[in-house]
């Protein structure tokens, strides 16, 4: 019986869909939420397709092959110098009592590097990526005595990139492995690695825009119609520390001395640092009337110029994970994190009535199974890596006294590329996610399905990247 030919994604496949990545606009919309109208929009994690598979982990995540995004530390697990990139497709339905409206979004997700040589503990990387989103365009209509009936419309686009250049380094603990025969005589002895640590940092800069605006039409036409435009220019700049401890709790050893299975323990903690915060916003506000020609701007009232400075809270992730390699080539791994930020501490003043910062607190986990190794595996399904997350957020924003909830479950699928012979591999993962804000006077209700395509590329060129040359 023939055998199927396995799955080939060579390098030219790779480069060609690398050129995609990059002809992308990292600030494309990427959301279709009206719960990113408020604060900064819609914050973004920052996890690659293979973290987005594993509920979004980065704490104590991490993998020889695969770039941590989160964890500045995790790039000293690498084993070479490493590329990740993304892109997403986002369905979106939004709800609120019997109205629907739905709207299709994607964008970039993020462009990440860690420079490192083969064999060596220290990495330098650098990318960049989302931060947030913002973008809705929703419309209420309501009654007034006077006025009649009006429409308010709300409109915004835009978001944060933040870019970042940082440093990681690992520490390894080695011990001597003694092997006994019947008598309690030791015959031969194994050094092995028994632990790893390592620390990192990066300095991140945070830029970007967003425009924002709220019409009243009001559908008798002797009224006048108003708008208020609103563009905020935002800065930040600061730095993000991580950590990550690996230690080797049990191993197997055949009777040549091989290691044949493994359990491995992690922990790890994310920790972005407080920082200043800039908003230079302009608001504008006029008048205008719709004609059988369209709308006509009567008069412009007047603009404003704000500068809004306060100082953002710190973020910190804490998780730990759970490794097994079985004797017959399976990966197991699970892990779960805890999230927190006091966002309370922050000044309402930027914020429209009724709407405050309030701390924001969240918990992630994942599963993922390797059936088999790419040595014994005999097709593409046997060496991919199915992986299962969730993950929970509640708070940053709260809106008349209820605050924004998300849950996100996700699910992941990454393919090693035969072509490559250096462990880069396909990452594809479908997300569904639920946001509301219970409490709220309008009780808006999100749904959304969104699928992500990344690729984990490690040294082309034949493999050349940071190796020494030897000329006779």
């Amino acid at each position: 019986m023939t055998q199927p030919h396995p799955i080939r994604i060579t390098f030219p496949m790779a480069a060609l869909a690398l050129g995609l990545l990059c002809s992308l606009q990292l600030e494309a919309q990427s959301t279709y939420s009206p719960y990113s109208r408020f604060g900064l929009g819609s914050l973004q994690s920052g996890a690659g397709a293979a973290q987005m598979a594993m509920g979004q982990m980065g704490a104590a995540w991490t993998d020889r092959s695969h770039l941590n995004t989160l964890n500045p530390a995790g790039a000293a697990f690498l084993t070479r110098t490493t590329f990740a990139g993304g892109f997403q497709i986002r369905s979106e339905r939004i709800m609120e009592g019997d109205s629907v409206a739905k709207g299709e979004v994607g964008g970039l997700t993020q462009v990440a590097f860690a420079m490192k040589k083969a064999g060596g503990r220290t990495a330098v990387t650098f990318g960049m990526q989302p931060r947030s989103q913002a973008g809705y365009d929703v419309a209420q209509v309501l009654t007034d005595p006077v006025a009649e009936e009006y429409e308010i419309r709300y409109f915004g686009s835009g978001g944060l990139t933040q870019a970042y250049l940082g440093l990681a380094h690992r520490w390894e603990g080695k011990a001597w492995r003694q092997f006994y025969d019947a008598d309690g005589n030791t015959t031969d002895s194994v050094r092995i690695i028994t632990s790893g640590t390592a620390v990192g940092g990066r300095f991140e800069q945070v830029f970007g825009g967003m425009e924002r605006s709220r019409t009243i039409n009001i559908a008798n036409p002797i009224y006048i119609d108003t708008r208020v435009q609103t563009a905020e220019d935002h800065r930040n700049a600061g730095f993000t520390l991580g950590f990550v401890r690996e230690q080797l709790v049990a191993a197997a050893f055949d009777k040549d001395r091989k290691l044949v299975s493994s359990s491995l323990l992690r922990v790890g903690g994310v920790f972005r640092l407080g920082r200043n915060h800039t908003n230079n916003r302009d608001t504008r506000w006029s008048s205008w009337q719709t004609l059988s020609s369209g709308p006509l701007e009567v008069d412009s009232v007047h603009t404003t110029a704000e500068v809004f400075s306060f100082k953002l809270p710190m973020e910190m992730t804490l998780g730990a994970e759970w490794e097994f390699n079985s004797a017959r080539g399976a990966r197991w791994r699970t892990g779960v994190e805890w999230r927190t930020a006091k966002w309370s501490g922050l000044s309402n003043e930027m914020l429209d009535p009724g709407v405050t910062w309030v701390d924001e607190t969240g918990v992630s986990a994942g599963l993922s199974l390797t059936p088999q190794g790419m040595d014994d595996a005999k097709g593409a399904w046997g060496r991919a890596t199915y992986s299962l997350g969730y993950r929970n957020q509640s708070g940053y924003m709260l809106i008349d006294d209820g605050a924004i909830s998300s849950s996100t479950w996700s699910l992941g699928w990454s393919l090693p590329m035969l072509g490559s012979r250096s462990g880069s591999s396909l990452n594809a993962t479908m997300t569904w996610q639920s946001t509301s804000a219970e409490g709220t006077a309008t009780d808006i209700r999100e749904n959304g399905l969104g699928a992500l395509i990344g690729f984990t590329l490690h040294p082309f060129f034949k493999n050349q990247w940071l190796v020494p040359r030897r000329y006779d």
